[in-house]
């Protein structure tokens, strides 16, 4: 039976790295292609904005016809993005699981960085 980091290293070499960036050249296509990665996350929550007003919010702007929990959505990924990418060296632990979700939960769930304990 394989541990844990056995079983990741396993997962991760089924990829290829079809374009050899360095470390630091990825972390930077990462922070730049933030708005997007965002605007992918919301569509996959089924959330009604389009990449144009994500932007805006990004930007700090308000923007009409967009409703609130979009907005803190858009607000929690931008948050959790900018703590991934501040931290992307640190070891990933449960700990480290839990502050994630608390900047992608925060004020959208019961509560935030910790484990479910009720039904769903």
């Amino acid at each position: 039976m394989y541990g844990k980091e056995e079983k990741v290293r396993i997962t991760m070499s089924k990829f290829k790295d079809k374009f050899h960036l360095s470390p630091e050249q990825s972390l930077i296509f990462a922070k730049k292609r933030m708005d997007e990665n965002i605007y992918c996350g919301m569509k996959m929550e089924n959330r009604a904005v389009t990449f144009p007003q994500t932007q805006t919010i990004l930007n700090g702007v308000n923007v009409p016809n967009v409703q609130l929990d979009d907005i803190q959505a858009i607000l929690n990924m931008r948050d959790a993005w900018k703590f991934l990418l501040n931290t992307v060296n640190e070891e990933v632990t449960f700990d480290y699981w839990c502050k994630l979700n608390e900047y992608i939960a925060r004020n959208e769930a019961l509560e935030w960085g910790k484990l479910r304990t009720g039904t769903v």
